[in-house]
């Protein structure tokens, strides 16, 4: 078993740990500038499905040492304090190299594919947050068994802190959320999940609207092989939330006229509107319906739709299948 509390390594050690793990050449082994405070690690609780972050504090002082370190505590498990592993004792990391461009390339044995979908999508977001933090590391990309990493029969390529989470003032735990957006094909939804950071400054409701209006990501465009279901953006750029409050498993949703204003007008109505509606309604169970207001002012119509006053959860829109 292994325990955090017996594995407090001298530098030389890390050294030694640093030889055997990797054949690094075209990294700078002088001493670094101190990195940005607080540094963490990512680890997992004890089912495997909640990821959180653990301060830490270097012992050395060159690249190398510190990348090494961080590849330590990710392969580390404490028991008593609920902390597991981001990497499990299956999979070893069995080289990394460093290129002049920061990109830290991982390659991992064979056992990596043996992972289920959501440990390996935890694995993966908990190696490129922690390495990614280190102001040499700009990506992070896997390599399994001397290949690229493959999802969906397509190469992931670079992965980037801003893939896996939104740093919002303080995070303190990884989560993983719905988003609702409309397909390419403009007929039908397209549902994605990402792993996020939320915090305590503000309702994690309105969070979600905001990742709506940023739109979804490059990795999460990439994951759909169909290329009329791909996700699209639903709610304008420049969208302001003005008010949103949740009461009696109904939440409130008021926003900025650039809403309609703005809107893709090839995209119907209905998949803008149950872009918000069904996004709330997924991801919490204490909410039952939502109301979605412009300015204050509840919508008869948008953009010559009639828009009913309340979207419940039986009103949801099921993502399109086709063969």
């Amino acid at each position: 078993m292994r325990t955090f509390a017996k594995r407090v390594l001298p530098l030389l050690l890390i050294v030694v740990m640093l030889t055997s793990l990797c054949g690094c050449t075209n990294i700078n082994k002088s001493p670094v500038a101190e990195e940005r405070y607080p540094i963490y690690y990512c680890v997992l609780n004890s089912k495997g499905t909640t990821m959180s972050r653990v301060e830490y504090e270097f012992r050395s002082n060159t690249q190398e040492a510190r990348i090494a370190e961080l590849f330590q505590c990710l392969t580390e498990t404490d028991e008593q304090s609920s902390r597991y592993a981001i990497i499990p004792e299956s999979i070893r990391v069995e080289d990394w190299k460093l290129t002049e461009e920061g990109e830290l390339k991982i390659s991992f044995n064979g056992d990596y594919a043996t992972l289920s979908n959501t440990r390996e999508a935890i694995l993966r977001a908990g190696v490129v947050l922690t390495m990614a933090q280190l102001d040499s590391v700009y990506c992070v990309s896997f390599v399994i068994n001397g290949e690229e990493l493959m999802k969906n029969d397509e190469p992931v390529g670079p992965m980037y802190m801003t893939d896996y989470a939104n740093f919002i003032g303080d995070p303190t735990d990884v989560i993983q959320v719905t988003l609702c957006f409309a397909n390419a094909g403009k007929n039908g939804m397209s549902i994605v999940t990402r792993l996020v950071y939320p915090d305590d400054y503000k309702p994690l409701e309105e969070y979600l609207i905001e990742f709506l209006v940023g739109g979804p990501l490059t990795s999460e465009i990439a994951e759909e092989k169909k290329a009329d279901q791909k996700p699209i953006s639903t709610i304008p750029e420049g969208t302001r939330i003005l008010h949103l409050i949740t009461k009696n498993s109904v939440c409130y949703v008021d926003l900025s006229s650039e809403f309609e204003d703005n809107s893709d007008k090839t995209i119907p109505a209905q998949y803008i509107l149950h872009s918000i509606a069904d996004t709330l309604i997924r991801n919490f169970d204490y909410i039952e319906s939502v109301v979605i207001t412009i300015n204050g002012s509840l919508m008869r119509t948008y953009r010559g739709t009639e828009v009913p006053n309340v979207f419940k959860r039986a009103d949801m829109i099921l993502p399109t299948v086709t063969e």
